[in-house]
């Protein structure tokens, strides 16, 4: 089941994000000295990772992944390690020390694998994330998990290189293992155009990857 959560106006959206997260985080820090959070990439979450630089955070606590990347250099604007150090860790002196990067290897699948390895270094093995913050496409495609492709059917691996046709790319991402351990996941969505998706995630539609993440913490912040 989902909680579902909607909003009119940007302001009211990004207080409840800022208190529940606030929330997640201190009781991360009081039960496991520390926090894992993976963030999502796109525009939607910008003005968040805005504002939470802007927060008392216990920053050094909190250890900070992605979901999900493009195969692009970090400096490419279309890079989501790009949008995030520019935005969330713009004036965290101490952001890089806690960040972790996809780009570990030359190719692809190599860079997924030291990823993997990392994240059972540091998260546990199995990783358990205290919050991973997703978006939701118009092809109702979350991370990078996107219809179709090979990363929908893994069960094993925890992050992999998913080549992506419609779109001619290759993505790095996380995989249903990882989202489904979570202790929450937040769906950050933005626009009444993405309606017909929203219903089909709430509902749990089987025929879009977002919706079949199988978490019973399962959060919708959605900015009509």
């Amino acid at each position: 089941m989902i909680e579902s959560f909607q909003f009119s106006d940007q302001k009211q959206w990004l207080a409840a994000l800022i208190r529940d997260f606030h929330r997640i985080i201190a009781d991360a820090v009081a039960t496991r000295h520390g926090a894992h959070v993976a963030l999502s990439g796109g525009s939607t979450p910008k003005p968040f990772y805005s504002r939470l630089n802007q927060e008392p955070l216990p920053w050094p606590k909190i250890e900070w992944w992605l979901g999900d990347e493009r195969w692009v250099p970090p400096a490419d604007p279309a890079s989501n390690e790009k949008m995030v150090r520019e935005t969330l860790g713009r004036d965290q002196t101490g952001f890089t020390a806690h960040f972790h990067s996809w780009h570990l290897a030359k190719e692809p699948e190599n860079a997924a694998q030291a990823y993997e390895m990392n994240l059972q270094k540091q998260v546990g093995d199995p990783p358990t994330f205290d919050l991973i913050l997703l978006g939701l496409g118009q092809d109702g495609h979350t991370a990078s998990l996107f219809p179709g492709t090979a990363a929908l059917q893994e069960t094993k691996l925890l992050a992999m290189a998913n080549p992506v046709p419609q779109s001619q790319t290759i993505r790095l991402t996380l995989t249903f293992p990882v989202l489904n351990r979570a202790r929450q996941v937040w769906f950050l969505v933005q626009g009444k155009d993405k309606g017909t998706m929203v219903k089909k995630l709430v509902e749990q539609a089987d025929d879009i990857p977002a919706a079949r993440i199988q978490n019973s913490s399962q959060r919708l912040y959605w900015l009509q």
